[in-house]
C-alpha cells in the first residue's frame, strides 16, 4: 500500500446527536492523515442536521462530506450509500454510538500492508455496566483469534475500496423489513461470507480500539434479540447457512416437551436438549465473550430469557420465509471457508 493514503470512514446516523458528537469528535482526534469522513444521515428528525448544517472541519487534511435521507433507510443501505460516494483506498466504518481512540485507523492500516489482507476488524468495548441488561450484553462485540478473524463487526472494521464495489452490504437483509431504528445486528456477517468465499484474508487487530458507548434497558435487551433472531434467520436462508447451534437445542426442547404426557421417561429427550442448550450458552458467556464465572451466573437467567426471545424472532422468520413471498434473492457460496461463528447475543 502506498504510504500515507487517503482512507475514508463512513459513519451512519439517526436521531443519536449527543453520542454522535462524540463519535465525530474522536474521528477528529485521529493520529493518521488524509482522511475523508463521510457522514450519512439517514433521516434524523432531532438536531442533527441543524448541527451537521453548522459543523467545519477545523483541519484541512480531514474532510467531512454530509449526506442525507430523507426518510430513513436503514443501516446497511446508509453505509452503501457512503461507500458509493468514498475516495479512499480503503474505508473504515464507525457506528454513531462508538468512540475511537486516537489510533484506531493507524492500528488498522497497519494490516493492508500485506496484500492478501482484505479487510480487518478491530475490538469493540464496552462501558462499564449500569444494569444487570449492560451485564448481561457485555462482550457481544468481542472478536476472538489471534491473528485471522473469525467475524467482522460493522462498528469497528476496514475493508479494501475495490472489494467493497464487487461484495456490498447485504441491504435485503441487515436488520428487518419495516424496522429502520436498529440494525437487527448481523449487519456484516453476509459482507465477510463473501469475501472468505471470495479467497480474502480478514484479520483482527485487537489494538484498533473503540468503545461501544451505549447501554441497555429491559426493552432494548429484549427488543435486540426479536430483531436478531429474525435478521439471523434471514441471513441463514439468504446464504444456504446451516441453522444455528445454539438456537436449535432450545427449539428442539420446547418442541419435544409435550412427550412427558405420554411417558415419564420420555422427558429425559427434552432434558437432554436444554442440557445442550445450555451449554452452549454457557460456553458462549465464558468463552466466546469473555465473562467472569460470577458476571455469566448473576446475568444466567437473562441471558436465557435473551436466547428464548431470539429463538421466536429465529423460528418465526423460517416460518414466514417458507410460506409467504418475500423477494429476498437467495446465493450459494463456495464452502471453502468456515462460515462466521458468530454465536453472540
Amino acid at each position: 500500500m502506498d504510504a500515507r493514503p487517503l482512507v475514508s470512514v463512513v459513519l451512519p446516523t439517526r436521531d443519536r446527536l449527543p453520542v454522535f458528537r462524540s463519535c465525530l469528535e474522536s474521528l477528529l482526534r485521529q493520529t493518521y492523515r488524509p482522511l475523508e469522513i463521510i457522514v450519512v444521515d439517514d433521516g434524523s428528525t432531532d438536531q442533527t442536521p441543524a448541527f451537521l448544517n453548522r459543523f467545519v472541519s477545523p483541519d484541512p487534511l480531514v474532510c467531512v462530506r454530509v449526506f442525507r435521507h430523507s426518510n430513513a433507510m436503514g443501516a446497511n443501505p446508509s453505509r452503501n450509500h457512503g461507500i458509493r460516494e468514498s475516495s479512499g483506498v480503503v474505508v473504515a466504518f464507525l457506528d454513531d454510538d462508538c468512540i475511537a481512540e486516537p489510533t484506531w485507523i493507524e492500528r488498522l492500516l497497519k494490516h493492508f500492508a500485506d496484500e492478501r489482507v482484505g479487510a480487518v476488524t478491530g475490538l469493540v468495548v464496552d462501558p462499564p455496566p449500569c444494569n444487570l441488561f449492560d451485564l448481561a450484553h457485555k462482550g457481544t462485540h468481542r472478536v476472538y483469534g489471534k491473528v485471522q478473524a473469525t467475524r467482522m463487526v460493522a462498528g469497528n472494521m476496514c475493508v479494501r475500496r475495490d472489494l467493497l464495489n464487487r461484495h456490498m452490504l447485504d441491504e435485503d437483509r441487515a436488520g428487518v423489513p419495516k424496522d429502520v431504528t436498529v440494525s437487527g445486528r448481523g449487519d456484516e456477517e453476509g459482507l465477510y461470507l463473501a469475501m472468505r468465499a471470495a479467497g480474502h484474508e480478514i484479520r483482527v487487530a485487537h489494538d484498533a480500539v473503540v468503545l461501544h458507548d451505549h447501554h441497555y434497558t429491559a426493552s432494548t435487551y429484549f427488543h435486540r434479540a426479536l430483531r436478531g433472531g429474525v435478521s439471523t434467520a434471514r441471513l441463514g436462508y439468504k446464504y444456504y447457512l446451516p441453522p444455528r447451534v445454539e438456537l436449535v437445542p432450545l427449539f428442539l426442547a420446547w418442541v419435544t416437551l409435550p412427550l412427558v404426557a405420554w411417558n415419564v421417561w420420555l422427558g429425559l429427550v427434552p432434558a437432554a436438549f436444554a442440557t445442550l442448550s445450555l451449554a452452549a450458552i454457557l460456553y458462549n458467556e465464558l468463552f466466546r465473550k469473555a465473562k467472569t464465572v460470577w458476571e455469566t451466573f448473576i446475568t444466567l437467567p437473562l441471558v436465557i430469557a435473551f436466547f428464548h426471545a431470539r429463538m421466536i424472532g429465529y423460528v418465526g422468520e423460517h416460518i414466514r420465509l417458507r410460506t409467504r413471498k418475500h423477494g429476498l434473492q437467495r446465493i450459494r457460496l463456495p464452502r471453502a471457508n468456515p462460515p462466521p461463528s458468530a454465536n453472540r447475543t
